[in-house]
């Protein structure tokens, strides 16, 4: 009939599905790959040259302990999982800056239950828009459970992820009473 049902695993441990955006965090630096930890049972890796307009000679350098938000290419049970920066919907190079997918610089990453991280991916997420009317920031939530969030400083960023971790089991009048807190507190 067109109705559609979401049903909520609560799982604890992600399981990468090909075409899921997650933030990795690089752990390892080898040759022509990063080991990366996507919260999953098993590695993920992701080349060198798995980014917009890279090339032997001009690629990004990741260091150990940088976050990427990237897609899984390939998930296999009895493979390593691959990821990939490449963004299909722009020609842009990864080195523009301004690509979807790619190095997160900045800003702080926590993580949260993956029923969690999928609320704050929904189109509707009340405290997401609430936030957003009163304070500019960037947030990238990886579908495994993942947050990267940035704001104008370093104590409206801590500000705001606190926030965020809050609202989980709050009702929206309840958000609303806390973010008009907030906004008093910047005032």
């Amino acid at each position: 009939t067109g109705d559609e049902v979401l049903v909520e695993n609560l799982r604890k441990r992600y399981i990468p599905r090909e075409g899921d955006v997650v933030v990795g965090l690089v752990t390892h630096r080898g040759g022509e790959v990063y080991k990366v930890d996507i919260r999953a049972p098993s590695a993920a890796y992701m080349p060198c040259l798995a980014f917009n307009g890279a090339s032997k000679r001009n690629r990004p350098t990741l260091e150990v302990g940088s976050l990427v938000y990237c897609r899984v290419e390939a998930a296999h049970p009895d493979l390593d999982t691959e990821l990939s920066c490449i963004d299909t919907e722009t020609k842009k190079a990864w080195s523009t800056g301004e690509v979807l997918l790619g190095e997160l610089r900045g800003g702080l990453s926590f993580e949260v239950a993956l029923s969690a991280a999928h609320r704050l991916l929904d189109v509707d997420c009340f405290i997401l828009d609430r936030l957003g009317q009163d304070f500019a920031y960037e947030l990238c939530v990886g579908q495994n459970g993942r947050v990267w969030l940035s704001a104008a400083s370093a104590r409206e960023t801590v500000l705001l992820l606190q926030a965020i971790r809050r609202s989980f089991g709050m009702t929206d009048a309840q958000v609303e009473v806390m973010v008009q807190k907030m906004v008093e507190v910047f005032s």
